[in-house]
Parts: C-alpha cells; sequence; structure tokens
C-alpha cells in the first residue's frame, strides 16, 4: 500500500486551481492506515514544496525579483520571470503559480493532521507536528504574497482561503481576514512546538522543531501586534542558545570558541563549494530543499534557482548591482560570493551587473559530479540573530539592537555601524540573505517602498509602501470557478 500510495502522491500535482486536490486518484478517507502512509504523505509535501513554482525557484526568486536586490536585462528570453523583474504584470494576464503549490502542500498538511484513524504513538505525533509547520509554512508565504502587511492597516480583509479541513471537490473558500490567516500560522506553530518530542528529522531537508522556532520568530516579527516583538526575540534566543551555547557572538561554524575566527572559508563552502558535503546539512542550516536525483524532488537544473543565479551554467541570469557589490568591504566574508563583473551580454547596463556565486550547478556527490544543483536553503539559523536585532529595534532597546548588529556584522569581518537604525539593520539582513528570497519580505514587513536607481529596465523604477506591487493578484482561473473569491482591490 504505502509504495503504491508514494507514486500516486508524487504523480498528481495541482496544475488547475487553487484548492485542486494534489491526491485525487485515491480516496482521501482510505489514504492513510498505518504509519508507514503517514510518512509516505509528508514526504508527499516535500515534494510538492520542492517544484521550480515552490521553494524549489519561484518562492525564493520573486522575493529577490519584487525588489531592490537583482534585475535582469531586456534581453532575457524567460517572459515570466522578465515580467516579475520588470514589475510589469497583471492580474488578467499573469500567473503566479506559486500559490497551487503552497495549497497542495497545504492540504496535504491537513490529511496528516486530521488523522484520526492511527493511534496517538510518538511517530503519530511527531508526524502530525511536522504537518502543521508544514502547513504553517504554506499559509505564511501565501498570505505574504497574496495579502497585505499586518501592519499596512490597508485592506485587511483580504487574507488568503483558510482551509484546515479534509479535500472537499465542492468547497469555494472566500477569504479570510490577514488576522485569521496569522493567528492560524501561530496556533499551528506552537502545538507543534509544544506536542513534538523529536527535535530534528533525519536531515536538513525534513521540517523540525527548530524550524517551527524560527519560522514563529518571523512571524510574531511581522504580525507586530502587542507582545509579538518580545516573543520573536524569546524564540530567537532559544534558538540561538540550543545551537550555540557556549559562544555569545554569532560563529558561523558553531564551534570554534573564537567568535572573531577566520570563517571565512567554511562560509564559502556552505554557500558556493560544488561538494555536497561541504554545503548540504550543515549546522547553519534549519531547512533546505534536497535538490538530488531523485526526479520528484528535483525540479530539474532547468528551472531550479540556480539556473537563475549560479555563475556556472545560468542561462537566465539575475544580476545585482555594481554599487550593492560595492557596500561590502573587501574584508567581509559575504564579498567573496560575488563574480566582480559580468559579461557584456549578460550585464549589459550601466553600471554593469554582478552575479552571485551562492548558488552551484552540478554538484558532486559521493565523489561524482551529478545533473543537480546545490540544495536550496530556505532557513537558516543566521535569521535568529537578526530577527531578534530588528525586534529589539522596534522595541526601543536601541542600545542592545546596536550591540548585536555589530556583533553580527562583525562576525562576518563587515562594516560595522554607528546607530541602530531600521535602514542599518535592513542593509545587514541584505548583505547577508541577498539571492534568498528575502528582501521582498523584509520591505513589506516594515511597509517600505523601493527605488531601483540604476539598471532599470521597466517604467516602474520606484515601488511606493503600500504599492499593488507588494500584493500580488489572485490567479484569474480561480477567480473564474469560485463565485467566493474577491480580487484584491488594487487589481481589480
Amino acid at each position: 500500500m504505502a509504495a503504491s500510495f508514494a507514486a500516486t502522491l508524487f504523480s498528481s500535482c495541482s496544475e488547475e486551481r487553487l484548492i485542486e486536490n494534489p491526491v485525487d486518484q485515491f480516496p482521501i478517507d482510505q489514504a492513510i492506515t498505518k504509519e508507514s502512509d503517514m510518512r509516505s504523505v509528508l514526504n508527499g509535501i516535500y515534494d510538492q514544496y520542492s517544484t521550480s513554482q515552490g521553494f524549489g525557484a519561484d518562492i525564493l526568486a520573486f522575493g529577490d525579483l519584487i525588489s531592490d536586490n537583482v534585475f535582469i536585462t531586456s534581453t532575457n528570453t524567460d517572459v515570466a520571470y522578465r515580467n516579475t523583474g520588470f514589475l510589469n504584470w497583471s492580474s488578467d494576464i499573469s500567473d503566479f503559480a506559486m500559490l497551487d503549490e503552497l495549497y497542495d502542500g497545504i492540504i496535504l498538511s491537513n490529511l496528516v493532521i486530521n488523522n484520526n484513524s492511527l493511534e496517538e504513538t510518538p511517530n503519530v505525533i511527531n508526524y502530525k507536528g511536522e504537518a502543521r509547520i508544514a502547513r504553517a509554512l504554506g499559509y505564511y508565504y501565501a498570505v505574504s504574497y497574496y495579502s497585505p502587511n499586518p501592519t499596512s492597516g490597508v485592506n485587511q480583509e483580504y487574507g488568503v482561503p483558510l482551509n484546515l479541513g479534509v479535500y472537499d471537490p465542492r468547497i469555494k473558500l472566500p477569504r479570510a481576514s490577514v488576522a485569521e490567516v496569522y493567528d492560524q500560522i501561530v496556533t499551528d506553530l506552537t502545538t507543534a512546538l509544544s506536542t513534538m518530542t523529536v527535535e530534528s528529522g533525519q536531515d536538513k531537508g525534513y521540517l523540525s522543531k527548530m524550524a517551527a522556532r524560527i519560522l514563529l520568530s518571523r512571524v510574531y516579527l511581522t504580525r507586530g501586534a502587542a507582545g509579538d516583538y518580545q516573543k520573536s526575540i524569546d524564540l530567537a534566543d532559544e534558538a540561538i542558545n540550543m545551537a550555540n551555547p557556549n559562544v555569545g557572538v554569532f560563529d558561523f561554524v558553531g564551534t570554534d570558541p573564537d567568535p572573531l575566527a577566520d570563517n571565512a572559508g567554511s562560509y564559502y563552502n556552505y554557500f558556493a563549494s560544488p561538494d555536497k558535503a561541504l554545503s548540504a546539512n550543515q549546522k547553519e542550516t534549519v531547512w533546505e530543499i534536497n535538490m538530488d536525483q531523485n526526479p520528484s524532488e528535483n525540479p530539474g537544473v532547468n528551472n531550479a534557482l540556480s539556473s537563475f543565479y549560479a555563475n556556472n551554467g545560468s542561462k537566465k541570469r539575475f544580476l545585482f548591482t555594481d554599487s550593492f557589490f560595492k557596500s561590502f568591504p573587501t574584508t567581509d566574508f559575504r564579498q567573496k560570493l560575488f563574480n566582480a563583473v559580468g559579461t557584456p551580454n549578460e550585464g549589459a547596463g550601466v553600471p554593469r551587473g554582478v552575479w552571485t556565486r551562492k548558488y552551484v550547478v552540478g554538484v558532486t556527490v559521493g565523489g561524482s559530479n551529478a545533473p543537480h544543483t546545490q540544495n536550496v536553503k530556505v532557513l537558516r539559523m543566521s535569521e535568529a540573530y537578526l530577527n531578534k536585532i530588528e525586534a529589539l529595534f522596534k522595541l526601543g532597546r536601541l542600545p542592545e539592537a546596536l550591540t548585536q548588529l555589530n556583533a553580527f556584522a562583525a562576525s562576518r569581518k563587515g562594516s560595522t555601524y554607528t546607530a541602530a537604525t531600521l535602514a542599518n539593520i535592513l542593509t545587514e539582513r541584505r548583505k547577508e540573505f541577498f539571492g534568498e528570497g528575502q528582501r521582498f519580505f523584509d520591505l513589506k514587513r516594515n511597509n517600505l517602498g523601493f527605488t531601483r536607481s540604476t539598471n532599470c529596465y521597466s517604467i516602474v523604477c520606484s515601488v511606493e509602501p503600500n504599492s499593488k506591487l507588494f500584493v500580488i493578484p489572485m490567479p484569474l482561473r480561480e477567480m473564474n470557478v469560485n463565485p467566493n473569491m474577491e480580487q484584491y482591490p488594487d487589481w481589480r
């Protein structure tokens, strides 16, 4: 049963609408009859999330494209990414398919969470906790892309649909409010943390209690309700103390008692080594997408995130501006993750674009060069430190924020700061997470716009706070089949 179940699961990805059933080739009420079935459903969640429309590419790529982080030249031939990079899309012709993958993962999570046929063994309890983390992850990215920021005070009734039950093909869910979606995310993550007895999965490709802590810290930082910033700090501290209890200042390797030790080689290899033994399943990683040779888990080299960023095989370059590259001092570990200049065809423009070495095509596994790419890092331990710094700032604890901001920057041998301003904190986040899709969320969370002062190939070069470009329109096909779905007002 389990083998055929998994085969069915992996071959039935939704391509039609938001709440499509990703497992519609077998009866839902008979899907899980033993623990191995439940494990197969959980594995199917990762399969849905790892596609090129999911965390395998789009979800993280759009986080940089809809920001001031990267640009693509007018010669780029990939229409979908060109329109996104040019900030030029509309509700009637554009379709961001990542929402399908998120809801497919959510529906599969519901199968596990709502299962009442299995005895609540330790395995089942932990599986249900893992499913809650996966569901929270799906809803967090859905509401972050398709709804307004919770602290914006604008259109808060336009969250995303909350589907928490079994799949019903007749269901036509309306949008929940933004607050309701965030409440559900918090409930799922806190429940997982309180019920799971196993701290981590077999490797960093599985969502763990640490992933729940890091994600919940970010959720509280984003929601910004009364008490949320302190909760964000508390979770960050818990994660930091568990991961690195003997070092008071961030140390990338996590084993060297000297926080100012030169970890540049380890840092570089973590992102840029073609040897998976040096980049995958590392202590710094909290959750990553396993990009191995299994076709069900690999979106394919040509569609993976590496195909847009990597400087060793990419054909669809996402380039950083020369001014961003030059904002790193030469002592900064992270500066080494750039190539100094692009070629004339790839970096056309003034100034010329710069590409990153963060993603590698053709990763070596077990001594052989395989046709796949480096694992995609989604959650990292570094975020705990930076979430805490931003939350300290928002609570007005500026001396603490400055001390920890400079400690983090010094751990990279980067530029330090004279004041704990929001601009400086977001600059450090930008330097740490460039190419990892966080810039969009940093700007949106703080109700900030952005300007592309150079290398702008679109009529849109400045985006104001609360611009409709910070809220992806609901797919037209969903609007056509669901009479209860309302389009975001600015996209009507």
